[in-house]
């Protein structure tokens, strides 16, 4: 509770008078008539229930006494990380990716050394002169 609240006397005498199911809840209704059912609001409304209660707290009474739902456990946080830009998401990855060619290096300048050789070769004539 935020802060201290005085309630009225009126207020404090709705708390000896429990409270039916329907007060406090939505109520699904059909209308023959119609052949449609719709949603009746409770006839005592999220902000007076929530009143109710505090007023409960103070009086030191049982909120569920008099017909008021239990508070519903806080949902705890989710954590989303930031999306971030492309190419800090990808990073790991192309920082993997030249770790991988580095070791590979020493192969890949044997390779293209001896690639270049053959190509040499090939431009060579076989005549000697």
């Amino acid at each position: 509770m935020a802060s201290h609240r005085v309630f009225s006397q009126k207020f404090l005498q709705k708390l000896t008078k429990p409270l039916v199911e329907a007060d406090v809840t939505p109520q699904l209704v059909f209308n023959e008539a119609k052949q449609k059912s719709f949603w009746r609001p409770p006839q005592v409304s999220l902000r007076r229930q929530n009143d109710l209660r505090k007023a409960c707290l103070q009086e030191g009474i049982d909120a569920s006494s008099i017909g008021l739902a239990p508070v519903a456990p806080a949902k705890p946080m989710r954590y989303k990380p930031n999306k971030l830009e492309k190419h800090e998401r990808m990073r790991a990855e192309r920082q993997a990716n030249i770790r991988k060619n580095l070791e590979k290096m020493p192969q890949t300048i044997q390779a293209w050394k001896e690639d270049k050789l053959k190509a040499i070769a090939k431009q060579k004539t076989s005549m000697p002169f």
